[in-house]
């Protein structure tokens, strides 16, 4: 519309001016046809400017653009090797020794009922939370601690802890929680337990709280399970003396172990031979003299 308009000015004034030619106004018409030749390029150059403003100011939106996106293929690149570095960053290797005893995967129920006072408020809240299951169970054979006494030729075995040694599946989901306060509703009316919307916060960091809290008791194994603790150490003690039969035929199970006590890591055969040579030689100084 805009360059139209401006030829338009251009065809009028060219009109113009062929009409003063031919009415041999030759001067005028010369004048009026410059005018026009001259207001036609200003329009030109304006127009040439303008262009050149916009393709201007894309180049250096362009350029913006294209520093950005250097940028993040600068923190890209940067992520993915740390990424593939991540991979090979071992912070600690240890043995593990453990031995499974059997696995267990079942089901529970952990309830919970409180009543308290907060900011003036009388609360109460309960709720039940499901716990599943699945989790090995064993001993952690680094724990041992093993002495030999070459006087009775008894290898004393300490620290039989029979406990979770890992899990493979544990969820725990809330199957309902309510919480209440005992207030009225108007001045006039009776306290009574009732909802407040304003407890809603409060009750999900009971919740979390509770769920965080069962979870890290999972670790030593729910209380829900204390009960198979002596059976199952039992077991565990009959196992060890078949385990380490081979080291010595007598094995005697202690509860607590001393300084004097090794790690299996540094029980062998020589450890008990050697005892056991130095016990014999001992007894037999003793029965010469």
């Amino acid at each position: 519309m805009k360059t139209n308009k401006r030829y338009l000015i251009f065809a009028l004034l060219a009109g113009l001016s062929v009409f003063l030619l031919f009415n041999k106004l030759i001067i005028w018409g010369i004048s009026v046809l410059a005018a026009g030749l001259i207001i036609l390029g200003i329009q030109e150059l304006i127009r040439l400017n303008v262009k050149v403003s916009h393709f201007q100011n894309n180049i250096k939106d362009l350029d913006e653009k294209n520093n950005a996106l250097q940028n993040q293929n600068v923190k890209l690149i940067e992520e993915n090797n740390f990424l593939k570095e991540r991979h090979f960053r071992i912070t600690q290797i240890k043995s593990i020794l453990e031995l499974n005893l059997f696995e267990i995967d079942t089901k529970f129920t952990r309830s919970v009922s409180k009543q308290e006072k907060i900011n003036d408020r009388d609360i109460k809240y309960f709720g039940s939370l499901n716990v599943s299951l699945k989790a090995k169970y064993g001993i952690d054979c680094k724990e041992l601690r093993f002495k030999y006494d070459p006087e009775n030729d008894v290898l004393l075995v300490a620290n039989i802890n029979p406990k979770f040694l890992s899990f493979g599946k544990r969820k725990l989901e809330w199957d309902f929680f309510e919480i209440f306060e005992y207030r009225s509703q108007n001045p006039l009316a009776d306290k009574k337990w009732m909802i407040s919307d304003d407890l809603f916060q409060y009750a999900n960091t009971v919740k979390e709280n509770y769920r965080a809290g069962t979870e890290n008791s999972l670790e030593n194994g729910p209380e829900e399970f204390s009960w198979i603790h002596t059976p199952i150490k039992q077991n565990v003690e009959s196992l060890i003396k078949i385990l380490f039969g081979g080291l010595c035929l007598n094995i005697k199970i202690v509860e607590k172990a001393d300084d004097t006590f090794l790690q299996i890591d540094n029980l062998s055969f020589d450890t008990i031979s050697e005892q056991k040579k130095l016990s014999e030689h001992l007894d037999y100084t003793d029965n010469i003299n």
